[in-house]
């Protein structure tokens, strides 16, 4: 009786263990956006600061960070995926620390989701002699589909933003935009901002340059985004058009 008594014990402590186990796997498992997980959403943003040495060497660019948001939406581990200065790399793992998100949800409940994010470092023109700054190299104009110079704003009516049961949409695939042969003779580098529209389909419909670089790239920002795909973001579990705002950077090596 003693054996099998110690049998039976054995037996529910290697139980208990492996579900503990089971438990932990779960509890430590990360997920990535689609299949049923929804996207973070940032609900606050930190920017990153410049150090003294990337400023006096005019260092511009995007460092790209692989982050885990916490089922608490705070920032878990970060790691550089794509590194543009020592000083700059630290300078966007401090400030993403620092983001806060509605997490990603999984069943409805919130779970860790690995997330790709890119710290942009630009450096504005110094001022103009006597003081005034350089207007825009153009004015930052809307844009529509199928019309890169149309003067009408993407379409306000039954547009979204992501968050309050709206989950944003997940980026399924990417064209880099390219470089005008003026732009890379002048050696211009730095980023076009755009704000679009996430088509029900996850195609881009409507663009709007919200932050120009230069003519030529911000034309190509456009033409670029124009071909990137997504899952589209959801209200109520039915593709809704959803308004985003991207960035496309330009640097040179």
């Amino acid at each position: 009786m003693n054996a099998i008594a110690a049998i039976a014990l054995f037996l529910c402590l290697a139980s208990t263990s492996m579900a503990a186990g089971a438990r932990q796997a779960a509890e430590a498992r990360v997920y990535k956006p689609g299949d049923g997980v929804s996207a973070p959403v940032v609900v606050k943003e930190v920017k990153p600061q410049y150090t003294a040495d990337a400023m006096r060497a005019r260092v511009q660019g995007a460092v790209t960070l692989e982050c885990v948001v916490q089922p608490d939406g705070t920032i878990g581990e970060a790691r550089v995926t794509k590194a543009l200065n020592p000083g700059l790399d630290q300078e966007a793992i401090k400030a993403v620390k620092q983001w806060r998100f509605e997490p990603g949800k999984k069943d409805g409940k919130p779970v860790p989701v690995l997330i790709t994010l890119e710290m942009t470092f630009t450096l504005r023109d110094p001022p103009a002699p006597g003081g005034a700054t350089k207007p825009p190299l153009f004015p930052v104009r809307p844009l529509t589909p199928g019309d890169a110079g149309a003067k009408s704003q993407p379409q306000a009516t039954g547009v979204y933003k992501p968050g309050a049961g709206v989950s944003a949409p997940v980026l399924l695939k990417q064209v880099k935009p390219q470089y005008t042969a003026e732009a890379k003779d002048a050696r211009i580098q730095g980023v076009v901002t755009l704000e679009c529209v996430v088509q029900p389909d996850g195609t881009v419909g409507d663009v709007e340059v919200i932050k120009a670089l230069e003519d030529g790239l911000d034309q190509e920002a456009i033409k670029a985004v124009k071909q990137w795909r997504f899952e589209p973001g959801k209200k109520d579990g039915k593709p809704v058009p959803v308004l985003v705002t991207l960035e496309m950077t330009f640097t040179l090596r």
